[in-house]
């Protein structure tokens, strides 16, 4: 058994975590009432004109840029990229206004901060401290290197050669927050599948998934460790995800072909992106989540596991 001790430690690292994140969006979030510089606006202008147009013109969802008729967004709304079932998701912020929206967005994602602490305190907590306080805190922070955007911040320190700014902290949670980007609901929601499947949950943990499965690489790269997690109850979980990803998509496939369009521009690259900061964030926190597993594991050599689909077979 573990020491009361050695779990007052994590929690610990995971309330200075959670300090540090409130302080990034703190910085960051009074950024999304300036205006942009350049030819696009906020990530989150995707969003809501993906929303605006499921209602007003459907056919034109995954088309970039401004449109005759569309809900006004300068300089010009971004392309969404998005599964359908974002959409259902998204769909009450479509009753504010473009800004009271953004804001109510970058809001939620801050408050679900505390949600993504727990979930992971809680596959973390029994773990060796040393590998479960530094797994806390990367997912909490993700102070880990990723590729430069030219996105502006505001430099909090500077003296001599030593410059201080968010970004030098937490690039990704810094510009997921200043630009309204959904990657950080997306970590959320993955962890939190993790943790239901962890928990032996499996239907709970599928309709995380689901719904956190809108950007497709984050979800493909958990679905090993969704299978260990959900490993003694493999089928309900795989059922459960079935059922809920056909629940969330198919519908849209019969509405104005939604569901067609987003296929067809998914396998010819014309939406494909590059990968931004914010993008790591949920693929951090599932590799972290990964390896901690992997390096915790330890087997029972008396009771070697058998995988679920194999015990069938041999019934």
């Amino acid at each position: 058994m573990l020491s009361k001790n050695h779990k007052t430690q994590i929690i610990s690292v995971i309330i200075v975590a959670v300090a540090l994140n409130a302080f990034i969006f703190g910085v960051a979030f009074p950024q999304t009432f300036k205006p942009v510089t350049g030819a696009w606006a906020r990530d989150f202008s995707a969003y809501y004109i993906g929303e605006w147009r499921l209602l007003h013109n459907p056919t034109t969802i995954y088309r970039g840029g401004a449109l005759p008729g569309d809900y006004q967004i300068l300089p010009a709304p971004q392309t969404f990229k998005y599964t359908p079932s974002f959409l259902i998701l998204f769909a009450p912020f479509l009753f504010l206004s473009y800004q009271n929206a953004m804001t109510a967005f970058d809001i939620l994602q801050f408050a679900l901060i505390p949600v993504l602490a727990f979930f992971v305190y809680k596959m973390v907590k029994d773990k060796k401290l040393v590998f479960g306080a530094l797994a806390a805190f990367i997912i909490l922070i993700e102070p880990l290197p990723t590729p430069p955007i030219d996105q502006a911040s505001l430099s909090l320190l500077h003296y001599w050669f030593f410059s201080f700014n968010p970004q030098s902290l937490s690039p990704t949670y810094y510009i997921g927050y200043e630009l309204a980007n959904a990657h950080i609901l997306q970590t959320t929601l993955l962890v939190g599948a993790l943790y239901f499947g962890f928990s032996k949950k499996p239907w709970l943990s599928a309709l995380f998934f689901a719904f956190g499965a809108f950007d497709p690489r984050g979800a493909l790269l958990a679905l090993p460790l969704l299978f260990w997690y959900n490993r003694k109850k493999l089928w309900s979980f795989i059922v459960g995800a079935a059922a809920f990803l056909g629940i969330t998509n198919l519908p849209f496939f019969f509405y104005h072909g939604i569901g067609f369009t987003f296929l067809r521009v998914e396998t010819t690259g014309s939406i494909v992106s590059l990968m931004y900061p914010y993008d790591w964030l949920p693929l951090y926190a599932i590799v972290t989540l990964t390896v901690v597993e992997i390096i915790g594991y330890e087997r029972n050599e008396k009771k070697p596991f058998i995988f679920p689909l194999k015990r069938n077979a041999e019934n």
